[in-house]
């Protein structure tokens, strides 16, 4: 039966049913399409590729521009500038304060964040564009406008296609994968007049406790970071998308995230080229000149240069972000890269806490970095004296020496260059312009390519434990209890199951009941449903490596005694671990165990659970594997430990390259 929501509290999510012989909308629901081809950009977006030998080129231009340029302006070049919320509301509308801002001072570009987006492409297309006419029109060089739209659990575009994720990318084994991933993303981005994604992520995750990095790393497997890492940039610039690599010169092997401490990693140089560089270093020889965005990690072994803590007086070492080391000598002298390098956010507690706002300008420009990402907190009126402050002091250290001019004239002649390189700089930003891209925004978020995106999910669902269950042949009258840990997998279950019953893989009279599986409660409305069940799906979310701490931290746990007692009813268990696949060792008490890789669902849905919001489709593939309608072709991207006592250990549980097919 199809599934319809009929009752949702902070606890609980109880689904009744309805007949599910009627398709939905069109609109409401993406169909399977008989064509495996990825949706090409129009011709008009791709990059010209021909050379008029009589035209300047992009570093000529580049030149003749910043001749003209004044002290201010260079300085301002220097800048990414970030506005997520205004006056305590999201900033998704231009106001006259941030008008003015820009009109004043031309920044180099800004950064936008979901906070900056609504499910309506319009909203977005023209707040980019209007930001673009506040800097052009005062006599400005148009903005580098990014985000971070990675794919899976990073991605901005309320409206957009969220893809897999690289992760789950790399699961699939397809490098053709990754560039339709890229492809869509870049599309949208594109159709929204964003020209700059911080993305992919080119770290390796070695460690498995990594807080920060995780899925969004390709693989723990330098070589395949490097080839996916390629793949997926080939897709963002079918698009003419300016691709940032990130975070060099690794973030995969921390244990701290950057956002919240200053990592720490005792790598030497060679043990660094050995192993995070590799997918730097292969991507630069192979041409790649757009973006690096740097990482806020201390390597004593390399950088011994320190500063005093403006927090606690003791001394800490200068992570990567700040070290000429590492900014000029690695990328630049060993490396070869020529093209930008911009910093992660400087309002991230490893810059903040330890650094005052304008020693790390001066740091991080003369290290070698060319752009200054977030260098502020700027969230209302209150902040435009914060921002004059900055503003003023970045160019009275260029005017006093502080920053050498030839350090600044380099750099936003490098801003500039892939500004033109790019076509930004030749761009025009005005009402008409914008008028054009809203008609076309409907191509953001179709339902074509949300038919793309899950064949791409389907790939990625990797098998790694099957006691007969898979694939489950839903047979008439069966029953099945679906759980996820948190609404938006919740509301994605449902959704899936729904459409595998309008496509006749789960018969008419089958029945099922979709339930928040709250593990802290007991799973108290799921035990009672058992006696009634012929089939357990639920999902498991790990985070963090806090939770194979399993005396500490409760979740695992509860998931076992589920899975036991279900067991004790004669009920079948199928667990899907959506995020961190470390937990896999944990869980083998499973008849199935399977892999997705992002524990992103559905956010908002109606009463029949189709979407009103962009959605991850990781659970969707794992239910068209689980039901039989795909076979299963994934693989493990990472090594999976094997787990005693909270810690992981040296051997492994499962290797990468494991995964069950038929």
């Amino acid at each position: 039966m199809k599934l319809k929501m009929t009752a949702i509290s902070i606890l609980t999510l109880s689904l009744l049913f309805a007949g599910c012989s009627k398709k939905p909308e069109e609109s409401d629901t993406p169909q399977e399409s008989g064509s495996s081809e990825t949706v090409e950009p129009d011709e008009t977006s791709k990059p010209d590729e021909t050379i008029d030998p009589s035209e300047p080129t992009a570093e000529e231009k580049a030149a003749e521009y910043l001749v003209s340029m004044s002290t201010a302006d260079k300085a301002a070049q220097l800048i990414s500038m970030a506005v997520r919320i205004w006056n305590e509301e999201n900033f998704t509308v231009m106001n006259d304060e941030v008008r003015a801002m820009f009109e004043k001072y031309h920044f180099g570009g800004i950064c936008l964040f979901r906070e900056n987006m609504t499910s309506d492409s319009r909203q977005t297309i023209e707040l980019t564009q209007a930001l673009q006419a506040a800097v052009t029109q005062s006599g400005g060089a148009p903005l580098l406008i990014s985000t971070d739209q990675e794919g899976g659990s990073i991605y901005r575009l309320l409206s957009g296609t969220t893809t897999p994720g690289n992760m789950a990318l790399s699961a699939s084994g397809k490098t053709e994968n990754a560039e339709k991933a890229g492809t869509i993303i870049g599309h949208e981005l594109s159709a929204l007049g964003i020209n700059t994604d911080f993305a992919p992520d080119a770290d390796v995750n070695s460690n498995p406790a990594n807080p920060v990095i995780g899925i969004r790393s390709f693989s723990d497997d330098p070589e395949t970071v490097s080839t996916f890492t390629d793949a997926f940039v080939n897709g963002l610039s079918k698009n003419n998308i300016v691709a940032a690599l990130k975070h060099f010169p690794g973030h995969g092997d921390t244990a701290v995230d950057s956002h919240t401490g200053l990592p720490l990693i005792e790598k030497t140089k060679e043990e660094l080229h050995d192993s995070d560089l590799i997918p730097f270093r292969q991507m630069i020889q192979a041409g790649y000149s757009d973006m690096i965005m740097s990482a806020h990690i201390q390597f004593p072994n390399i950088e011994t240069g320190t500063y005093t803590s403006i927090t606690d007086g003791t001394p800490v070492y200068l992570p990567a972000t700040l070290s000429k080391t590492f900014m000029t000598d690695i990328v630049r002298t060993e490396l070869g890269f020529e093209g930008v390098v911009i910093t992660d956010s400087m309002i991230m507690d490893s810059i903040a806490v330890h650094f005052n706002p304008m020693d790390a300008a001066s740091l991080a420009i003369n290290a070698g970095a060319d752009m200054i990402l977030m260098p502020l907190d700027v969230r209302g009126t209150e902040g435009l004296a914060a921002v004059d402050r900055y503003m003023s002091g970045l160019t009275a250290m260029i005017n006093n020496g502080t920053i050498p001019m030839a350090r600044v004239d380099e750099a936003v002649g490098r801003i500039l260059t892939l500004k033109y390189r790019r076509g930004i700089m030749d761009e025009q930003y005005n009402s008409a312009k914008t008028e054009e891209m809203k008609k076309n925004a409907s191509a953001v978020g179709s339902a074509e390519f949300h038919q793309e995106e899950r064949k791409l999910a389907d790939e990625a669902v990797t098998v790694v434990e099957n006691n007969g269950v898979l694939p489950l042949r839903a047979d008439s009258n069966m029953s099945f209890v679906f759980s996820g840990m948190n609404d938006s997998q919740t509301n994605m279950l449902g959704y899936s199951y729904n459409l595998l019953c309008n496509e006749g893989i789960i018969p008419d009279d089958c029945s099922a009941i979709v339930n928040f599986g709250n593990w802290t409660n007991g799973y108290g409305e799921i035990y009672n449903a058992l006696p009634e069940t012929d089939v357990l799906i639920l999902t498991d979310s790990m985070w963090s490596a806090d939770l194979i701490d399993t005396v500490s931290n409760a979740q695992i746990p509860e998931v076992v005694r589920l899975i036991d007692t279900a067991h004790s009813y004669g009920v079948k268990v199928i667990v899907i671990s959506c995020a961190l696949p470390y937990d896999l060792p944990l869980l083998s008490n499973a008849d199935a165990l399977i892999a997705v890789y992002n524990s992103y669902g559905l956010a908002e849905c109606d009463a029949n659970f189709n979407p009103l919001c962009t959605y991850g489709p990781n659970l969707l593939g794992a239910l068209d594997v689980i039901f039989g309608k795909v076979s299963p072709r994934g693989k493990l991207p990472v090594n999976i430990p094997q787990i005693a006592n909270g810690y992981f250990l040296d051997g492994n549980a499962y290797n990468r390259g494991d995964g069950l097919t038929w």
